[in-house]
């Protein structure tokens, strides 16, 4: 008689198989995704990893395989960390932007522009996303404040010219309706473009009071330096527009007469009284056919 045989029993290695496999498959299901084209890359590598373990008629290496795939794992999280890291970047720079040039234009109400002023100081001081989220969202908030209150100001304008704040200038909309009519009257005349350099440090440094107080002088030297005194608008931030008849020869040369002697501008700020130097750059356009092109290279100018 012989003895019954019994069927060998699976070795650990072999029961562990399914359990690695498994575990490959769920980190491959269930990892953040990152761009695209990297996140297809990882899930090829992965599953290249899982087709090396086979059926084990010669059973792999299951610690160089966990190995393999903790490598991937690990290259692919950084990867994915870095692309965040540059999203957050972006976005931070974008509101920053936002932030700023709304201050410049300084629509609307003072509550409205030191909330709007807060948030931009949150974008700088956000150590964590959801710092940083919380910032976009005061962002929109003030930007919703703002909409509605010029949304005000052009219903209780009733439809007559709206003027700025700071300067008691027409602002860009009349600005650009005249220089549409002066490129459509064929008479020789002249856009002027007219910056305050150092204006957005003087907001920064000061406080905006002292800014728009600059802005205000500058504005109204300008009115009273170009005799007879033609139509000066605020186009945006530190700039003006004005439109000047004749040639563009003589329109540079009075422009260049007026605008070379540096002006200083005595202003109190909450601490002390200081004398700022005030530099100005500026730029002559003729007219154009096109009125956009015009617009366009005042944009530019504007720019720097």
């Amino acid at each position: 008689m012989f003895a019954n045989s019994r069927p060998a029993e699976p070795s650990k290695h072999e029961n562990l198989l399914p359990v690695v496999r498994t575990a490959l498959q769920g980190i491959a299901v269930y990892v953040e995704r990152g761009e695209t084209a990297e996140y297809q890359q990882f899930r090829n590598r992965m599953q290249s990893i899982l087709n090396s373990i086979a059926e084990p008629e010669a059973p792999p290496d299951l610690m160089s395989i966990v190995h393999s795939a903790v490598t991937t794992l690990r290259d692919y999280g950084q990867r994915v960390q870095r692309s965040h890291q540059q999203h957050e970047m972006e976005m931070r720079a974008v509101m920053k932007a936002l932030i700023e040039t709304m201050m410049e234009l300084a629509v609307g109400s003072p509550e409205t522009m030191r909330n709007l002023q807060a948030a931009g100081a949150g974008v700088i001081t956000a150590k964590e996303v959801e710092d940083l989220r919380q910032s976009k969202t005061d962002l929109e908030n003030c930007l919703a404040a703002i909409r509605k209150e010029v949304e005000r100001s052009a219903e209780a304008a009733g439809g007559q010219e709206m003027l700025d704040s700071v300067t008691g200038l027409a602002g860009r909309p009349a600005a650009e309706a005249a220089l549409a009519g002066a490129c459509s009257s064929g008479a020789p005349s002249c856009a002027v473009g007219m910056l305050i350099d150092r204006l957005p440090l003087f907001n920064r440094r000061y406080g905006r009071e002292v800014g728009d107080q600059v802005l205000s002088f500058f504005a109204e030297f300008v009115q009273q330096s170009f005799v007879p005194h033609d139509s000066l608008y605020r186009w945006t931030g530190p700039g003006l527009v004005m439109l000047r008849d004749g040639s563009i020869d003589k329109v540079q040369a009075e422009v260049r007469r007026i605008m070379e002697p540096r002006l200083q501008y005595e202003v109190d700020t909450a601490s002390r009284t200081i004398l700022l130097s005030i530099d100005a750059c500026w730029n002559v356009l003729p007219m154009m056919t096109d009125p956009r092109l015009l617009i366009n290279k005042i944009d530019g100018f504007m720019a720097g």
